[in-house]
């Protein structure tokens, strides 16, 4: 697979040998980043029966230039699915396309076939439709539904304003009000007519009154040819990326159904060659992507474009930032993305890192497990990321991390990597044993006093009486840490607290900064307490060592104050790594520092 940008998105090229290409249409938000390892391997496994696949982000998501705000966000990501299958067969010289969209992406690809054959061009010779939301109205609710849910169970504690201008938000991610106005108003069962001449539907939602069926029917009406099946494997796809899984039947399903295509081959060669280096300039950023230790790792290198070669910039210094749980690099809800192309602007590097069994590294794993997250193999990764940084005339690197991320750097800072300064936000464990806590197979893990704030509140026993969440694991779970925290700390206790002092003492020693960011509400907060007492009082004769609890700061930085603290932190310890003179004659960084909230 190759990078190929366009247009200011950027995206994969899965090469084949087929004279039939698929536009992979990403789903939005949250969903997007749940389901891009299912996605990135559906477009493997397409390109290696023969088909070319353009899998891309669109503008305002990933990797792409843009943000999730300003109007007609709908039009301009269908109106990128255009494009996308102009670059597709400009690049391979197929001589079909087929759009493929998941959830939101589907209904985008709809849009974009209908715009394709009005403009008078090449409508898609085929429509794959997967869950499709058939009306905006019942998307959107469960977007709401969803939003709610993570409110009232991951941060009840926390109190959340709903959107006041008309747009939803859901786990960090935004679609403004016109978006929002047009979705309500939608319903593809009652568009003009089917934009293609055949259409593969995969029903998530199956059985009677099923939408997806009669989206079925009236295509058929409509003279199109069209395939349904089930998606059983849906619900184990769409969840946190840590535990989500590739629908190998679907995908299967949707290789058959594109088979004879995947049958007929090209006339003649490519059209045009694809670099290996596609660089998206992105209002005074530069971001290239880059493969590290021996083509294993993939990230993307953002810097500020003075229009020169010069990796070492004006700072000297270069961020890294290792993956969050499963997600990909550009980390939940762009956090990575965003700050990023901010310290650009500061003069600072930013290296989004893939571990090589993540995201978009060339052998990314099809499965993942916890065990994966946290084992020697990714933080030896983060290592090597180091020191490529270093080599490439960095004097400063500092690794910023969330959650699991935290980790990695973490014990990439402790084998001596090349290493000058953490920020590390809910660090869950300080040494893996095989078990990430009580909250090891949730989705967000959850300290005492948010099972505690959660029993407080009266909107939870109502569900509870409606029979819509079942009260007994939470129970359960708050019982066990009652008991542990009154019968003593758990077996091994102090082989772990020694552990974890003896850590930041040799990061002290080595005068490495480090800043230790929790929610007040975090189960990584209760971890730490555990460790170096119920005020952090063990950390506080160490000078390099800050710890942070912050009353508003949510475990994945879903809320913008979360993110805003997280890069405020960032910031202040960038600058602190100046001397005052320094500081003074760069103050572009100091600006930045400034323009995020006090902690």
């Amino acid at each position: 697979m190759k990078r190929v940008a366009f247009d200011h998105c950027v995206g994969w090229l899965h090469a084949g040998p087929g004279a039939t290409g698929v536009v992979l249409c990403a789903p939005w938000g949250h969903e997007a980043m749940w389901s891009h390892r299912a996605w990135r391997h559906l477009a493997a496994d397409l390109a290696s029966a023969g088909m070319p696949v353009l899998r891309f982000d669109y503008p305002g998501c990933g990797d792409s230039a843009g943000t999730d705000e300003g109007p007609d966000r709908l039009s301009a990501c269908a109106h990128s699915i255009v494009r996308a299958a102009q670059t597709l067969r400009a690049h391979t010289g197929v001589e079909r396309v087929v759009l493929c969209g998941l959830r939101l992406g589907a209904t985008l690809a709809v849009l974009a076939a209908e715009a394709m054959a009005a403009d008078g061009g090449q409508r898609p010779d085929g429509l794959i439709l997967l869950a499709p939301p058939v009306t905006g109205r019942t998307y959107l609710r469960e977007l709401r539904a969803l939003q709610g849910s993570w409110c009232n169970n991951a941060i009840p504690d926390i109190p959340v304003a709903p959107p006041h201008d008309g747009a939803c938000e859901v786990l960090g991610h935004r679609l403004p009000s016109d978006a929002v106005a047009l979705l309500e108003a939608l319903r593809l069962e009652r568009r003009a007519t089917c934009p293609a001449p055949r259409v593969l539907l995969l029903d998530a939602w199956p059985g009677a009154g099923s939408p997806v069926a009669a989206l079925a029917a009236r295509y058929r009406a409509q003279g199109a040819q069209v395939t349904r099946f089930d998606f059983d494997e849906y619900p184990a796809m769409m969840r946190s990326a840590d535990s989500s899984s590739v629908p190998e039947q679907a995908w299967q399903q949707i290789a058959q159904w594109l088979g004879p295509a995947a049958a007929v081959a090209r006339r003649g060669r490519p059209s045009c060659h694809v670099a290996d280096d596609a660089v998206l300039r992105v209002e005074g950023t530069v971001e290239q992507p880059v493969w590290l230790d021996g083509g294993r790792l993939f990230g993307v290198l953002c810097t500020p474009d003075d229009g020169g070669e010069t990796m070492a910039t004006a700072t000297g210094t270069a961020v890294l930032f290792p993956n969050t749980g499963g997600n990909h690099h550009v980390g939940d809800c762009r956090l990575f993305v965003t700050l990023s192309r901010q310290l650009a602007h500061a003069g600072v590097a930013g290296l989004r890192l893939d571990v090589s069994a993540l995201g978009d590294s060339p052998r990314a794993a099809r499965t993942m497990r916890i065990a994966a997250l946290y084992g020697e193999q990714p933080w030896r990764d983060v290592a090597a990321a180091a020191a490529w940084l270093r080599s490439r005339g960095y004097r400063r690197v500092v690794a910023a991390g969330v959650c699991s991320g935290g980790f990695l750097a973490l014990q990439a800072a402790l084998a001596a990597a090349p290493i000058d300064g953490l920020v590390l936000a809910n660090l869950l464990k300080f040494r893996w044993d095989g078990h990430a806590g009580d909250g090891s197979a949730e989705a967000e893990p959850q300290s005492t006093r948010v099972y505690l704030a959660a029993a407080r509140n009266p909107a939870q026993w109502l569900r509870v009486l409606r029979g819509e969440i079942d009260p007994w694991p939470h129970a359960a779970a708050l019982a066990r840490r009652l008991f542990s925290s009154r019968a003593g700390a758990e077996p091994g206790a102090k082989d772990l607290d020694a552990y974890a002092r003896e850590a930041m003492h040799s990061l002290q020693r080595r005068g490495v900064r480090v800043d230790l960011l929790y929610g007040a509400g975090d189960i990584g907060l209760e971890e730490a307490r555990s460790r170096f007492g119920r005020h952090l009082e063990a950390l506080a004769q160490l000078s390099c060592i800050r710890a942070h609890v912050l009353p508003r700061l949510d475990h994945s930085l879903f809320l913008p104050e979360s993110r805003a603290q997280f890069a405020a932190c960032l910031m202040r310890q960038l600058a602190a790594f100046d001397s005052p003179m320094r500081a003074a004659s760069s103050p572009s960084l100091a600006a930045s520092s400034a323009t995020w909230p006090a902690t």
